[in-house]
């Protein structure tokens, strides 16, 4: 039966058996040779392709296996010095190790007889680079694991959560549901105990996790109220001062977008962000309302400048 797609491992091995097999059907029809692998001729040509980039270290075409296939037939050139015995590099010989780490904590059920290999292999790779290179558990990865039991259990968890929108660390207790990938981020959704509604937390700002399991005293938040903009934004006027570009992008705009001066209207989630935002950009970025955030500002202004007079942080010299 022709298969019309193959899983890496599977298009691996084909690949190790194509270059020796080529060697000896110099001329072959892409047709014959997809039959002789039992694959379609699109999964051939792919396979082919991909031979192309294949060689030995240097990549230029000196070392990389030359093949023709344009006609219909194929043929393969400069695959000889693949068979060469050769020695490995020191950054190869790290990769090695790391993958074979890899295969021996992260794959489960395996053989004895492959486990033994595996170490085997291992051992004769570290008598020659030395046992200090280790591959161990991440911290995220650890914290990724509790929590997947959590989901799994139906239980909750505690946590430590660093917001960057405040600059603090909380502790929190979540029911999480369900992990999202966005860019190249991952994320948990949950509802939290602290918030009483759904949040989502990026997993890298997970401090840290208790890996005691707590019962779950409230249900879970369906998947239709899992949106991390539940709560509505909050509208503020503002006014950015000079043309600075960074506040303006800051804040979603272009330079070219606001006037100096005008009043222009903002939506924040998070007051507290934009009440750093203000205080970090010096007076280029005034905020007119709501007076809340206006108090905020004067309120961290007025105990920063405190601590100045109490000698608490030192006085730059052009200051004094």
């Amino acid at each position: 039966m022709v298969k019309k797609t193959s899983t890496p491992i599977e298009q691996t091995a084909r690949l190790l058996d194509l270059v020796p097999f080529l060697l000896t059907h110099q001329g072959i029809s892409l047709e014959d040779l997809a039959k002789q692998f039992g694959v379609t001729q699109e999964v051939i040509l792919d396979d082919l392709n991909t031979l192309w980039m294949c060689g030995l270290p240097g990549y230029t075409p000196l070392e990389l296996i030359d093949l023709d296939f344009d006609s219909g037939y194929v043929t393969i050139r400069n695959a000889d010095p693949l068979a060469k015995v050769r020695a490995l590099g020191g950054s190869e010989m790290v990769a090695l190790a790391l993958g074979l780490d890899l295969l021996l904590n992260g794959l489960e059920g395996l053989p004895p007889e492959v486990t033994d290999r595996i170490v085997q292999l291992s051992d004769r790779v570290r008598s020659v680079i030395g046992s200090q290179i280790t591959i161990s558990e991440a911290a995220q990865t650890q914290v990724r694991a509790v929590i997947d039991r959590a989901i799994a259990e139906r239980a909750n968890v505690s946590i430590a959560y660093f917001s960057p929108q405040r600059d603090e660390v909380k502790e929190r207790i979540i029911s999480p549901f369900g992990f999202f990938t966005e860019g190249s981020f991952e994320y948990v959704e949950a509802f939290c105990d602290l918030a009483g509604a759904t949040r989502t937390f990026r997993l890298d700002r997970i401090n840290s996790v208790s890996s005691d399991l707590l019962p779950r005293l409230n249900s879970s938040p369906k998947e239709s109220d899992s949106s991390p903009k539940n709560s509505p934004p909050q509208s503020t006027k503002a006014r950015i001062m000079r043309g600075d570009r960074w506040t303006a992008e800051s804040l979603g705009f272009s330079p070219g977008q606001v006037t100096i001066g005008e009043s222009i209207s903002l939506s924040a989630y998070s007051l507290d962000w934009l009440a750093r935002t203000a205080l970090g950009s010096c007076g280029d970025l005034v905020i007119d309302s709501p007076d809340e955030i206006r108090r905020s500002i004067v309120q961290s202004v007025e105990s920063t400048l405190a601590l100045y007079e109490e000698g608490a942080i030192p006085l730059a010299p052009t200051l004094r």
